[in-house]
């Protein structure tokens, strides 16, 4: 006979027998699980990039822009983008650099800019990854630093000192194209003529020297007119800059401002902002670079201007002036820089160099503008717009090239005689003045690449 209880008793033992079978079952199957987990490879982080460019008038054709979200697509990558102004790119490089917040690839110009981020520690040394990458750059697209490192992937292309002439404003004043000095200050004194008579209120020539650097452009441009070897003989201590050539370009300059060449504001008026009045008819002549030609095009046609050479300053001594050219990059081309700090080096050296070949491709093939690799099957369009005929035509018929001198400076010298020459222009000091500043930055010493 069962004791009182003993069935309540049986059961209570088997309801926790089953309870605790339960708990040992999923328990283990927790366990399975949380096991499984561990052994599963992790996901593979998605490679982000930040990139900063600068897309202005200066850079031809948006594949600069859209050729990054295609690259995005290809490569999965996540791209981000950040386009500035020319000026706007290189304030926030200086100051991300010191506040430890550079990009993962940031675009550089070239000659001597890069040289405070290079000599700061920030840049990746590229070498290895342009040998690898079996794109036969030509040798000058990848200078090496004065270290003999290469740390700029080459992606822009060779900007020549050139002079642009609305076609449309000269037939109205009835004006030609200058071929020497006298021919261009009366050019100047024909437009103010002419505004004075017509009530108008053109411009002779058009230039924003807010930057400096066109203001530059222009005095290092009729240097290279008077002499074309000037610079390159005071390199080798031949002359200083107190030479004849130095002081007269400095006078034409002050002649120039003396005839109301430039606008009232050309000191307040940035590179962007002064291309725009060219287009928009209120210049007669511009002094720039080669690379804003189909900026040009796209706004005023093939045939809205001339494209010609700085006119001859050498009284006659070099009737073949136009063969003497000024390249803004002669030396460590500008292109892309990958930061130090990234932890995506190699894929953003890949991707970096893709977009270099693909540009170059798309530069060469569309646009005309010069291969800057070895690679022979890349042909030109077999019709091109004549003002880059006429840009060709220049660039083959060179005889001898002369850098531009703020990229052949000395990052410090280059700031300082930039300044010093916009003093010159805003007439605040003497031509005498200008040559004894001068001299402490043009000469030997300070320059880099030259």
């Amino acid at each position: 006979m069962m004791k009182p209880g003993w069935g309540i008793m049986m059961k209570f033992k088997k309801s926790v027998l089953f309870l605790m079978t339960l708990i040992l079952i999923f328990t283990q199957a927790g366990c399975q699980k949380k096991s499984n987990a561990l052994e599963e490879p992790a996901q593979k982080e998605k490679v982000s990039l930040e990139i900063w460019s600068f897309f202005d008038y200066n850079t031809p054709g948006n594949h600069y822009i859209s050729l990054w979200e295609q690259l995005a697509k290809e490569y999965g990558y996540e791209l981000n983008v950040k386009v500035f102004a020319t000026e706007e790119l290189k304030d926030k490089l200086r100051i991300s650099l010191i506040c430890g917040e550079l990009p993962d690839v940031f675009e550089v110009w070239g000659g001597s800019f890069s040289e405070f981020l290079i000599d700061a520690g920030v840049c990746t040394p590229v070498d290895t990854y342009i040998e690898n990458s079996g794109i036969p750059y030509k040798e000058q697209y990848v200078s090496p630093y004065k270290d003999g490192v290469r740390y700029i992937i080459p992606c822009l292309v060779d900007a020549y000192a050139v002079n642009y002439y609305n076609k449309a404003l000269m037939e109205e004043i009835g004006l030609e194209i200058p071929k020497t000095w006298d021919e261009l200050v009366d050019m100047v004194d024909k437009v103010n003529a002419y505004n004075a008579v017509m009530g108008t209120n053109i411009v002779p020539i058009g230039f924003g020297n807010k930057d400096s650097w066109l203001g530059e452009l222009m005095y290092t441009m009729i240097v290279n007119r008077e002499n074309p070897y000037a610079f390159e003989q005071l390199v080798n201590g031949e002359i200083d800059f107190e030479d004849e050539v130095f002081r007269d370009a400095a006078e034409k300059i002050t002649l120039l401002s003396e005839h109301h060449a430039f606008a009232d504001d050309f000191l307040q008026t940035g590179e962007v902002e002064s291309a725009k009045h060219f287009v928009d008819g209120k210049a007669v002549m511009m002094p720039h670079q080669s690379t804003i030609m189909y900026y040009l095009m796209e706004n005023m046609g093939e045939d809205g201007f001339f494209m010609a050479q700085f006119p001859d300053c050498s009284d006659g001594k070099y009737p073949d002036y136009t063969t003497y050219l000024m390249n803004a990059n002669p030396h460590m081309t500008p292109g892309l820089c990958i930061n130090r700090s990234t932890k995506y080096a190699d894929e953003a050296a890949k991707v970096c160099l893709e977009f270099s070949k693909r540009v170059n491709e798309i530069n060469y093939t569309q646009y005309g503008y010069y291969n800057y690799t070895k690679d022979d099957t890349l042909k030109p369009p077999e019709k091109l717009p004549e003002p880059v005929n006429k840009f060709r035509e220049m660039i083959e018929q060179q005889r001898h090239l002369t850098g531009f001198w703020y990229y052949e400076l000395s990052k410090e010298s280059a700031d300082s005689w930039s300044n010093l020459t916009k003093k010159l222009y805003a007439g605040v000091i003497s031509v005498d003045t200008f040559i004894e500043e001068g001299k402490k930055y043009i000469n030997p010493e300070n320059m880099v690449y030259y």
